[in-house]
């Protein structure tokens, strides 16, 4: 049985995800930022913007505004397994965003 329940887990992503797109947005500098917590944060969203010439569009931020509470969801449905599987897959994530692939977000 996991030890937080599905709902648990989508409110405490739901309230995350206010306070890490503010920190994204501060980190972006409109526009002319270096985007450094907007990648470590939103490692996929940002990668997406490889499929949208390199814009954040409507699609990147939907994926980012969804982004914790599906972490929430997806970790409250597994417990400690699924917080590990989830940290590997978001810290793959952080290194590709930071690879250099996403050179037009280096401020």
């Amino acid at each position: 049985m996991p030890k937080f329940s599905c709902r648990a887990g989508l409110i405490l992503g739901l309230c995350t995800t206010p306070f890490a797109l503010l920190l994204a947005l501060f980190s972006a500098g409109s526009g002319h930022g270096d985007w450094v917590l907007a990648r470590v944060l939103y490692p996929i969203p940002m990668l997406v913007t490889l499929l949208t010439n390199n814009t954040v569009t409507s699609l990147s931020v939907g994926l980012a505004v969804v982004q914790f509470p599906a972490y929430g969801v997806f970790v409250a449905l597994g417990g400690r397994g699924r917080w590990l599987a989830l940290g590997v897959v978001h810290a793959i994530a952080v290194l590709a965003a930071f690879s250099g692939v996403l050179d037009y977000f280096e401020g």
